[in-house]
């Protein structure tokens, strides 16, 4: 993608300055068009019978779409190391949550449909 370029440095109340990055607008229209396909790419798959690997290819061009938008439009790439940690590590705490939910769904017992009074079973009338 394109390249950012420094800034001046501005200067804060404590004395600190600090270089922003400026993003130019072609790296942005390229990010866009990425997306755009990623998008046409997400449809175009989704017709598509993969057997087994539908979810997993859905799953690498969400990320994919995801990483650009995170990297980019959130400006993270030209972030600090501890923005990248605290970002890296929000991910990793929504994985390990999403495998524990998954953990918990699919180890439950399967129950059984609760009789109703309107049931066509005659043995459940009697009650």
């Amino acid at each position: 993608m394109g390249q950012a370029t420094q800034q001046p440095a501005t200067h804060h109340a404590n004395g600190h300055s600090h270089a922003h990055p400026t993003i130019s607008p072609a790296t942005y229209l390229l990010v866009l068009v990425a997306l755009v396909i990623g998008t046409v790419v997400t449809v175009w798959t989704a017709s598509m019978d993969l057997g087994a690997f539908n979810t997993p290819v859905a799953l690498a061009i969400a990320i994919g779409k995801a990483a650009l938008i995170i990297l980019y439009f959130m400006h993270i790439r030209y972030s600090t190391w501890l923005t990248r940690t605290v970002v890296i590590g929000s991910f990793f705490f929504l994985i390990v949550l999403f495998g524990l939910t998954f953990a918990d769904y699919f180890t439950r017992e399967k129950t059984h449909e609760i009789p109703s009074l309107y049931s066509p079973d005659p043995i459940l009338k009697q009650q």
